[in-house]
């Protein structure tokens, strides 16, 4: 059934005066931040701001995230080394407290999960054995 009332406004969408905008992200990795946000319909206009505005960080950003991330790497290795070194000097067949507390908060964690987290990480339960 048609709307007697219903007229066309091509310029709904059309904003003159917009100050904030709000949106929601879902990520898995969290640390985004989001800054100089462009809502506009002219792609080449949104193109020309880019290169202007972005497109001059771009390469010193992703030089600072590489840098950051080789640290990351070499310290993350380093520490597998320290550990693997104490491992080593307990002997071979004795368990370190390391482990047994690992192996304690990984059953921790696991009794913690919701059902739906549980089936989410490929946990089986009661409820997919039956």
């Amino acid at each position: 059934i048609d709307n007697p009332e219903f007229k066309d406004d091509p310029d709904l969408y059309v904003f003159p005066n917009l100050k904030y905008v709000g949106f929601e992200l879902w990520q898995v990795k969290s640390g985004t931040i989001f800054d100089n946000i462009l809502i506009c319909d002219d792609p080449e206009y949104a193109s020309k701001l880019a290169e202007e505005t972005w497109g001059k960080k771009k390469d010193a950003e992703k030089a600072g995230f590489d840098e950051a991330e080789k640290r990351r790497e070499e310290e993350e290795a380093a520490e597998a080394s320290d550990i693997d070194e104490s491992d080593d000097e307990k002997g071979d067949g004795e368990k370190s407290d390391d482990d047994a507390s690992h192996h304690k908060k990984e059953e921790t964690d696991e009794a913690e999960m919701n059902e739906e987290e549980k089936a989410d990480n490929g946990v089986t339960t009661k409820h997919d054995e039956l």
